[in-house]
């Protein structure tokens, strides 16, 4: 099947039982307000090609059943044919019979659960409303349905270690077992607005710096592309409106780009300490970007000189 362009609806909030210390979904979507299924309706009639129409921020299964149901009607009732639905929600939202059923009924393309941490003490600094083994539960219940899941994990939360979340994601990876699912990782933001801001501002948090994010998170996606995930994305998608409300930790323009370029000099590294090392032509630009990051990593990792790194750097296909 094709991959459909996506097509995004925030709904800040929505859904939501309670407030993580570290999120403002306003300020990271750019959204205030909750479209209606109705204002959906009439966006996706405007179009002429089949898309893949996304429900992100809050918890969507957590609107109640009859507006769930509003909104994936919507898609059915006004989207092109072909279009899909993908959606985020906590885990465990689907864990009721009715609910499930009648999602399912829709033509889903992926559920994407919130997973920030399996830690319980972790989530509890978060306050985070979560069981570490009711999470795993209910995703073996979605991978029993043949559900087509994404996982979206942090790192850098309050009290989260790099063992700990490489640990999580392990635990997670023996359920996926074969299965390709993919994965977006978010490293803890301080935004305005939140209560990690008073915590950092109190001397109870430190946030990472922008070094230790992209060392964390390139161990962490290397783990992950070991483990069999598809890593989408990494970091929050930047915008004007993020950048002014961010107060602290890892905030950077291209905080994904570095991740993904940390996370492959490491898999090179580790295939051959001293190269010679091969790459796609698409992978150049992880290499060659940011000043040369990729390829000064590598260097730095195998203990030569960045010349040398890149005399022993081939891409194909040529």
């Amino acid at each position: 099947m094709r991959a459909l362009r996506k097509f995004p609806f925030f709904l800040p909030f929505g859904g939501c039982r309670g407030r993580c210390v570290y999120c403002n979904q306003r300020a990271i979507t750019g959204s205030s307000d909750i479209p209606s299924p109705d204002a959906v309706r009439s966006a996706l009639a405007a179009l002429t090609e089949p898309v893949e129409v996304c429900y992100f921020g809050g918890s969507f299964c957590r609107f109640g059943y009859d507006a769930v149901k509003d909104y994936l009607d919507a898609v059915n009732d006004s989207a092109p044919n072909g279009s899909r639905v993908r959606f985020s929600t906590y885990p465990g939202d689907l864990s009721d019979d009715r609910l499930r059923d009648m999602v399912l009924s829709h033509p889903i393309a992926c559920v994407e659960l919130g997973v920030p941490s399996l830690d319980p003490h972790v989530l509890q600094s978060c306050k985070r409303e979560a069981c570490p083994g009711a999470i795993l539960e209910n995703i073996v219940q979605l991978r029993d349905e043949c559900v087509t899941l994404a996982v979206q994990m942090m790192i850098g939360l309050p009290g989260q270690t790099v063992e700990s979340s490489i640990g999580d994601l392990r635990a997670i990876a023996e359920l996926k077992g074969p299965l390709d699912w993919q994965l977006r990782i978010y490293p803890c933001l301080v935004i305005n607005g939140t209560e990690l801001s008073q915590m950092a501002k109190d001397g109870d948090y430190t946030p990472l710096t922008i070094d230790e994010a992209v060392n964390w998170g390139g161990a962490f996606m290397d783990e992950a592309f070991s483990l069999g995930f598809t890593p989408i994305r990494a970091g929050l998608q930047e915008s004007e409106l993020l950048a002014s409300e961010v107060r602290g930790g890892p905030h950077h323009p291209a905080l994904g780009e570095l991740i993904f370029s940390e996370a492959i000099a490491r898999r090179l590294f580790r295939q051959s300490p001293k190269g010679p090392w091969i790459v796609p032509s698409s992978q150049i630009s992880k290499f060659t970007g940011h000043d040369n990051f990729g390829l000064r990593r590598l260097a730095e990792l195998s203990g030569i000189d960045i010349k040398l790194a890149r005399s022993r750097l081939s891409v194909f296909p040529a």
